[in-house]
């Protein structure tokens, strides 16, 4: 419970005590005067809570509505679901003033104080304020939404939809892209190593050949060995 709901209550029992000690305030009186507290309270929730509810699942399903002749679509059965808690909302609504209205006068018959068809007839009467107030708050949103539609039309949020597409087609087709040339400079990659060694391997055979020509010359030592010196240097040469 809170703290204030309590507090509440302890100065409702304080004030009636007092009254009735002190003041000098029948306890008919009192009750009467609880009652059309209890009233009052019970009339502010039933205007406020299943009407509430009642407008909001209206509102969601003019909205589904709006959407689908932008060209937005928006799933069949939420639309039903709105449409159904809007309805049971409604009958909610009225029959809770109705029933609230019956149980007063009943009271009121047998109580005998005549201020409870007052009460009653204000009960049914109320039935019709929530109504009137919501429609006139639906002119007032509505005239809101032309001129924010009027400035922000709902087509810029088509457009940016398909913008939207669009980047994630284009994403898809750099991802696709992306994965071949991976696997083409990977194949590359392996086919210049390839190329390497086999060219290291023709470079070895050459200077093989290379040496055997030279060790089989019989003159001009010193050209064998400037000619072997520089064998030696182009295999040191990693280049």
């Amino acid at each position: 419970m809170k703290w204030w709901l309590l507090l509440a209550c302890l100065l409702v029992t304080l004030l009636t005590a007092w009254l009735i000690l002190y003041a000098g305030v029948a306890l008919s009186t009192l009750v009467s005067l609880g009652l059309g507290a209890i009233s009052l309270l019970w009339l502010l929730v039933i205007l406020t809570v299943p009407w509430n509810l009642c407008f909001t699942a209206r509102h969601v399903v003019h909205e589904i509505q709006v959407s689908r002749e932008a060209g937005i679509e928006v799933a069949r059965h939420r639309e039903e679901e709105a449409g159904s808690i809007a309805r049971r909302m409604l009958a909610l609504a009225i029959s809770g003033h109705v029933v609230s209205a019956v149980v007063i006068a009943i009271i009121t018959y047998f109580s005998g104080a005549q201020v409870g068809y007052y009460f009653a007839a204000f009960y049914l009467l109320a039935t019709c304020f929530r109504p009137i107030g919501a429609y006139t708050s639906h002119l007032r949103d509505r005239i809101k939404t032309l001129g924010r539609e009027v400035r922000y039309p709902r087509a810029d949020v088509l457009a940016l939809r398909d913008q939207v597409a669009a980047l994630h087609a284009t994403t898809e087709r750099l991802e696709r892209e992306f994965t071949r040339l991976t696997a083409d400079l990977a194949a590359a990659r392996h086919g210049l190593e390839l190329a390497d060694h086999d060219l290291g391997r023709r470079m070895t055979l050459m200077t093989r050949r290379f040496d055997e020509t030279v060790d089989g010359l019989a003159d001009n030592h010193e050209v064998i060995t400037g000619l072997k010196a520089f064998l030696r240097l182009v295999r040191a040469d990693p280049a």
